[in-house]
């Protein structure tokens, strides 16, 4: 399935940690430590044209056929045979070595970090320098932004002067990286200050090595004009059905007949599909409240318009009055978003069209137990990048909710890619204005289809003085940039191992080049989950302690030790996975209840990096608000778990369980 997927791949030095999962036989080999990083095992990524022996020194059997490049191993031992050192190496840590391989014929991973480029529209494209001296200079440049541009218009002409220092340039466009999946990991990270720049976050300069290959059933390259004709759009309208939202629905309706008569006098009939669901709130058992959300019409490849019209028809305000104002929203973008056929869209949008705040992750009448910040970080993900556009109708009714509404939907419309947020308000709920912003939006849509189908890409984004960009076009320009990356057959850079900066050094605010995901093995994302339900009991006997009489960390210890005898006592993402209880009496800190793999990023946990003393200090609402983070990222963790599809072999022999999946930064504890 790997072999079908990439079309190249970059490699380095890059580890990912195990820890407790199967229980290995009595007796079975284990893979050697990383030296100095108790818990982590050593690990190899292959190179090109690698083969195993049977024995350290030998020939490759008669026509054994190479690895494929990239393919993982763990290492089991080291000999030195003929001056040369050899690893035996295996796919699973729990089973067996597989053979020997030369030491030369492999990469090492050291950090379990892989980067991914950013695909923000207009962003100039990474640059690679050979040392880090050239790069510190560039960016301690008060002119650095035109030396940027200096220099990437020589690495397009292929005038670079000798001194400049740089290596190479990151492709454009370039592919996602889970579509056509390459590792770009980290071999050293270092914090820079740069004058002038201030990012959350920080700012890092990385050190990275990698190896490109295609591989020999690559399609041919195609022409951005043909890739464009055949990029699809999928948008799904996701609408609040409760009382008071019966003219905004009759309106929604006028736009998308209006829309369905555009497209049939159009010539992208098969380019735009609609997809339609409706949403209320936690029934509670309330009768006539007869759902929570319900899909009218699923996103599909072959648009039926007729079937959608009626479809449409049938959605109606409820008759039935809510409990409160606040609805649970998210639960009709989760079901949006879980519809089965955007793999086969480019662009995807969902636009949701609501008059109320949504139930967050504490929120007991939450369906989803998610936060609309996680959310929108989900569907951000490099391979299936979906712009969520809110448009909130500020009525009179819920003007005590419009803040915290507000709120809401800056997070969940924040758009990973450009790192923009897609949040719309209507004032006063004005129908009128309501409709023109609908209009305006399904117009935008079909306009960018019909210029992808010209061959013409969607409009760039504005400068920073002029008015804001349209969503959909904004949006759009970066999902067309990650199609024709994936369509045209482009890679990352050849052969390299060089710095470069992981925020883009022309831009004052500094957005950053990389997306940055941690790759965690299933039992690894176990582990994470029980480590947060560790604390997620430990905080809830510590609000339930009359006056908050004991420590959060006495709580946390008695919840590890009723871990040790009953293995039940935290929850799991599979019963058949071990779990990984640390000894009660050596947890000083949140880091003590995972392994190395998340104490040795270079990225620092936020949650985990909390000291004792800080956790002891904080109110019941600072708790509330640790509880409502933890829960939330709880969900996320179990929808990646069960996504069987997306996640990564890097080794066809080795079990699902030494699979990778890509989690992004932010979403680590």
């Amino acid at each position: 399935m790997l072999a079908k997927t990439v079309k190249a791949a970059l490699l380095a030095g890059v580890f990912l940690g195990s820890l407790a999962g199967a229980v290995p036989p009595v007796g079975a080999a284990q893979p050697l430590a990383v030296e100095g990083v108790p818990g982590l095992d050593q690990r190899i990524l292959t190179r090109p044209l690698a083969a195993l022996s049977a024995t350290p020194g030998a020939n490759p059997a008669a026509g054994a056929a190479a690895l494929p490049t990239f393919t993982h191993f763990y290492v089991f031992e080291r000999k030195v045979e003929g001056g040369k050192s050899w690893l035996r190496v295996g796919p699973n840590r729990n089973q067996a070595p597989t053979g020997w391989l030369p030491e030369s014929a492999t990469v090492p991973w050291r950090q379990a970090v892989a980067l991914a480029f950013n695909q923000a529209p207009n962003r100039p494209p990474v640059l690679f320098f050979d040392q880090r001296p050239p790069l510190d200079a560039l960016l301690a440049d008060q002119h650095r932004g035109e030396r940027v541009t200096r220099l990437v218009e020589d690495a397009r002409s292929r005038s670079l002067p000798p001194d400049s220092g740089v290596l190479a340039m990151e492709p454009q466009p370039v592919a996602d990286f889970r579509s056509s999946f390459y590792l770009l990991p980290i071999l050293e990270a270092q914090d820079v200050q740069v004058p002038g720049v201030r990012r959350r976050g920080g700012t890092k300069l990385v050190k990275v090595a990698s190896v490109s290959l295609p591989l020999p059933d690559e399609p041919d390259e195609v022409t951005q004009q043909q890739a464009l004709a055949e990029f699809k759009t999928g948008v799904v309208f996701v609408i609040d059905t409760t009382m008071s939202m019966g003219k905004y629905i009759d309106r929604t309706r006028t736009t998308v007949r209006r829309v369905m008569e555009r497209i049939r006098q159009s010539s992208i009939g098969d380019k735009v599909s609609f997809g339609l669901v409706g949403f209320r709130d936690a029934l509670d058992g309330r009768s006539g409240a007869d759902y929570l959300t319900r899909v009218f019409y699923p996103l599909q490849e072959t648009f039926d318009a007729s079937a959608f019209l009626k479809s449409i028809e049938k959605v109606e305000e409820s008759k039935d009055s809510n409990a409160g104002f606040v609805e649970d929203g998210l639960a009709g973008v989760q079901a949006a978003l879980r519809m089965e056929s955007w793999p086969k869209f480019g662009g995807r949008y969902i636009i949701m069209i609501t008059d109320a705040p949504v139930r967050e992750a504490n929120d007991p009448r939450s369906s989803t137990r998610i936060n609309p910040s996680d959310m929108a970080t989900d569907a951000g993900s490099p391979d299936r990048a979906t712009a969520i556009i809110s448009i909130l109708l500020k009525t009179p009714q819920g003007k005590e909710y419009h803040s915290q509404a507000e709120s809401q939907f800056n997070q969940l419309s924040r758009f990973r890619p450009t790192d923009r947020r897609y949040s719309l308000s209507v004032p006063d709920g004005d129908l009128e204005r309501f409709g023109a912003t609908i209009d305006q939006l399904a117009d935008d849509i079909v306009q960018m289809s019909v210029n992808a189908s010209q061959g013409r890409m969607a409009g760039s984004a504005p400068a920073a003085a002029a008015a804001p960009a349209s969503p959909v076009l904004d949006a759009g320009r970066a999902m067309q940039l990650a199609w024709l990356g994936n369509r045209q057959n482009t890679r990352a850079p050849t052969v390299l191992e060089g710095w470069a900066a992981d925020f883009d050094p022309a831009d004052p605010m500094a957005r950053q080049s990389f997306d940055v995901n941690v790759l965690l093995t299933r039992n690894q994302l176990n582990e994470l989950y029980q480590a947060l339900d560790a604390i997620s009991q430990a905080s809830t006997r510590r609000l339930d302690a009359a006056g908050g009489s004991q420590s959060f960390f006495a709580q946390l210890r008695h919840v590890l030790a009723t871990a040790q005898t009953d293995p039940t006592a935290l929850q799991s993402l599979d019963p058949n996975f071990a779990s990984h209880v640390p000894n009660p009496d050596e947890v000083r800190s949140l880091k003590d209840l995972v392994s190395g793999f998340v104490n040795h990023l270079p990225y620092q946990s936020s949650l985990l990096s909390h000291r004792q003393e800080t956790l002891e200090a904080l109110s019941d609402a600072q708790l509330h608000e640790l509880l409502t983070g933890i829960r939330s990222k709880q969900q996320i963790y179990k929808s990646y778990f069960q996504d069987v599809d997306r996640w990564v072999k890097l080794n066809p022999a080795a079990g699902l369980e030494e699979a990778v999946y890509p989690v992004p930064i932010s979403l680590m504890p």
